[in-house]
């Protein structure tokens, strides 16, 4: 509660809060001529005490200093090393178009036109990323009182289309020269070219693919586990997988693991082996890097003559699309992937699906003619 004392004449007021570290503190005013004036002066300490903005002034920090400071305080201490430079690069995109702008100075009309400009040159996917780190960075700011208003409420997202998912996965047809091609070649001394055959019959990631140990392969079981994935990036070690769901153990068939076979046979006869029991190693002892994974995939495809160019990733994407087109359940691929969710799945595969529903719509036409034709002919035919 508010202190409202009278000294020497005139009306003083006091009022106590706790700061940002739990201590108490006071703030005081004194010289009122009127007791009415020191009682509002402390209703609207009292405000920002329930508002929790007492005690709390606007920075003067350049926006781009502040999400920096921000980023290395709230941030990068839980983040795997892709999300730090996606965080790093927002920085960037910061420092670039808001060069010089106080965060307390920015407004909508500022933060929309930034938007705006972005998007001419980026996927609206991009656009999207940006824009979620910057309001978290925003709304904490908001909420420790640095600044007054929230500068990207009701932002509306701007961008152009990202690639088209087909555009990002082979057809059957050169999954499976593609396919024949590698078969040529099941060599440890050349580990991208299996790593590429197990990224097309499991639609594992790069990551995963390349943490799996021989204990994670059980073909009495017919089954793969994927536990753990490999940091390429930073110390070249062990580390979880991208989330919760894409700890799982999928099937295979027989003939991925006839191929691993004669590959651990292969890494026998010349004596490779890594201490963590690794299966995709160099004569070096490292883990191939997904840039050889994806220079080897270049020259394969340029080799069989194929429609597309596809990375390392597209591998995943043609695994999934072919299950699809196969008529496997969208919810059981989406736990093969290791996805989050199905939300995700549904939303990268949208296009594949929505052309199977088209194909589906067509055969339940037909379905219905055939009905109406069953009841024409059961009409005519004679009593």
């Amino acid at each position: 509660m508010a202190s409202i004392v009278k000294k020497n004449g005139k009306w003083l007021a006091r009022v106590s809060y706790y700061n940002e570290l739990g201590q108490r503190s006071y703030k005081n005013k004194s010289g009122f001529q009127l007791k009415r004036d020191a009682e509002a002066w402390a209703a609207n300490l009292e405000k920002e005490k329930f508002d929790g903005t007492i005690g709390k002034v606007e920075t003067n920090q350049l926006f781009s200093d502040y999400f920096l400071n921000w980023y290395h305080t709230f941030k990068e201490p839980t983040l795997s090393l892709a999300t730090k430079r996606r965080y790093l690069i927002t920085h960037k995109v910061v420092e670039q178009y808001f060069s010089g702008y106080k965060i307390a100075d920015i407004t909508r009309l500022q933060y929309q036109q930034f938007l705006n400009d972005y998007g001419k040159s980026h996927a609206i996917a991009s656009s999207q990323k940006v824009n979620t780190q910057i309001k978290a960075c925003v709304h904490d700011a908001l909420d420790d009182g640095h600044i007054k208003f929230d500068f990207t409420k009701k932002a509306k997202i701007t961008g152009h289309a990202g690639k088209d998912i087909s555009l990002k996965f082979l057809d059957a047809d050169d999954m499976m020269k593609l396919i024949a091609y590698l078969k040529l070649d099941i060599n440890p001394v050349h580990p991208t070219k299996m790593m590429a055959l197990t990224a097309l019959y499991t639609g594992a990631r790069f990551e995963e693919i390349a943490g799996l140990t021989w204990e994670d392969i059980g073909p009495k079981f017919g089954t793969i586990s994927i536990n753990k994935a490999w940091n390429t990036l930073e110390n070249n070690s062990f580390k979880e997988t991208k989330n919760a769901q894409s700890n799982r153990i999928i099937r295979v068939n027989s003939e991925l693991f006839d191929m691993l076979n004669q590959y651990h046979n292969a890494q026998k006869m010349l004596g490779l082996t890594s201490s963590n029991n690794l299966i995709f190693i160099r004569k070096n002892g490292k883990v191939p890097s997904s840039n050889a994974s994806n220079n080897m995939l270049r020259t394969a495809l340029k080799k069989i003559g194929a429609k597309k160019a596809i990375t390392f990733h597209g591998l995943r994407h043609t695994h999934a699309s072919y299950l699809i087109y196969k008529g496997v359940s969208i919810y059981y691929i989406s736990e093969r992937l290791g996805h989050a969710n199905y939300t995700i799945t549904m939303n990268i595969y949208s296009h594949i699906i929505h052309e199977m529903e088209t194909a589906e719509n067509s055969k339940l036409v037909r379905a219905l003619d055939e009905l109406n034709g069953a009841f024409l002919k059961s009409r005519k035919a004679p009593s």
